[in-house]
């Protein structure tokens, strides 16, 4: 009876064994198959125990799509590498507004002597000069060195000392003693000008960022007439104003050595003219030439 109780025992232990270890083993999941076929991919789940199911067609069909798709790949490098990344444009167009302040020169000199010397004038606000341009520039070597262009007017007005009044007679332009009470002497002569230079910018692409140096020349002619206006001042509040209006035998081309130095968009400028502002039909003429320097400012 003990022998059958024991065998008894040891069969339901065995049994036991047997589910606990059928409960235990991992159930095994579908495989996944992923194929690239025709610039596509392919995701597909098989049934299988272990990749050795996967028969010898689809792993063959599987190398075959792995290869057709680094082919893909390394085309799509080779395109991408001829693929240049694009610059930002240049800014070929250029428009200036210049501020500045008149000065008239003899032989070099700001001091007038001789028959110049009556033209001597009130420095600073008295003697300002402003005008406007739009420029053009091409590029000549790296876009860092451009070919400028454009067209540009100039205003300008020459505030004398009181001591002065300009008189013509013919040819002659002569700047003499000022009758009494003369409190202000003003000439304005006006040009249209065609400027020519040579610009370099340290950053072609970033105008705001780049250092900038241009130097040329120009060409301007006379706008119509020059404008003289002498004001006096007598007792009892009497005022009055003589406007002289004419040629006042001023000379009707001016040709300027001009420079612009700065950072960004804005510049300091000289505008230095190798011609002089009255015409030498008489020896006595005055021969002085107009300087203006400034500041520019650049949209």
């Amino acid at each position: 009876m003990k022998k059958y109780l024991l065998l008894l025992a040891v069969l339901g232990l065995a049994a036991t064994a047997a589910s606990a270890q059928e409960k235990t083993e991992p159930e095994k999941e579908p495989k996944i198959i992923i194929k690239y076929k025709d610039g596509k991919w392919d995701t597909t789940y098989v049934d299988s125990k272990s990749a050795e199911e996967i028969d010898e067609d689809e792993m063959e069909e599987l190398d075959s799509d792995m290869d057709e798709f680094k082919k893909e790949m390394k085309e799509l490098k080779k395109e991408l590498g001829n693929i240049k990344p694009k610059k930002k444009g240049i800014d070929k167009n250029y428009f200036y507004i210049d501020l500045g302040f008149n000065s008239l020169m003899q032989n070099g000199n700001l001091n007038l002597t001789g028959n110049n010397a009556p033209l001597s004038l009130n420095q600073g606000f008295n003697s300002f000069g402003w005008g406007f341009s739009w420029a053009r520039s091409e590029n000549l070597i790296a876009q860092k060195l451009r070919l400028q262009y454009g067209l540009g007017f100039e205003f300008n007005n020459y505030s004398f000392r009181r001591d002065s009044s300009i008189m013509i007679a013919g040819d002659s332009v002569n700047f003499g003693g000022a009758a009494a009470g003369l409190t202000k002497n003003r000439l304005n002569v006006n040009y249209i000008n065609f400027p020519v230079l040579l610009q370099f910018s340290s950053n072609p692409y970033k105008m705001k960022r780049s250092f900038n140096v241009a130097v040329g020349a120009e060409i301007g002619f006379r706008m119509g007439k020059m404008n003289a206006r002498q004001e006096y001042s007598f007792p009892n509040e009497v005022t009055q104003t003589v406007y002289t209006r004419g040629t006042l035998n001023a000379n009707p081309l001016k040709i300027s050595a001009i420079g612009r130095i700065g950072y960004g968009k804005t510049d300091l400028f000289m505008r230095y003219s190798i011609t002089e502002l009255f015409g030498q039909q008489v020896a006595s003429n005055p021969n002085v030439t107009p300087v203006m320097a400034g500041i520019s400012f650049r949209l």
